[in-house]
């Protein structure tokens, strides 16, 4: 669940879309998430990657993203009560940064290099600012 920090309003508000692309010709690697966000949400992210959104968002929504083959969120953070405290959206990137160097941000299941399966391509996933928020 979100913190609730909104006493001093919300501040970087943006919305990612993520999915695994085959690397011989750029194509989206079809997913079937049976249309549940949770079950993406899983796909892509490490638990601790969730957690870090959880923690540290003040609002987070997510949806499969409108061709069903990733996943989107719109994140924005407040500022915490206590001054002296790091805040939320650097406490999310500097906590995102650290399991992303770790290789604990994106599940390794959710891309191959290379493709065990020997008729496809090695595939890689990629993050992308969208303009469309969720709320």
């Amino acid at each position: 669940m979100a913190n609730s920090d909104t006493n001093y309003g919300l501040y970087n508000k943006h919305s990612r879309e993520i999915k695994i692309y085959r690397c011989d010709n750029n194509e989206v690697k079809a997913q079937n998430f049976g249309g549940n966000v949770e079950t993406a949400k899983s796909f892509f992210f490490t638990d601790d990657a969730l957690d870090c959104f959880n923690t540290n968002a003040t609002q987070l929504a997510w949806a499969i993203t409108d061709d069903g083959n990733g996943i989107k969120f719109t994140i924005a953070f407040g500022i915490p009560k206590n001054p002296a405290s790091t805040s939320w959206a650097d406490a999310w990137k500097n906590t995102k940064q650290s399991l992303h160097d770790a290789g604990n941000w994106i599940k390794s299941s959710a891309y191959n290099w290379p493709d065990h399966d020997t008729n496809r391509s090695p595939t890689i996933w990629k993050s992308e600012s969208v303009d469309s928020h969720l709320f």
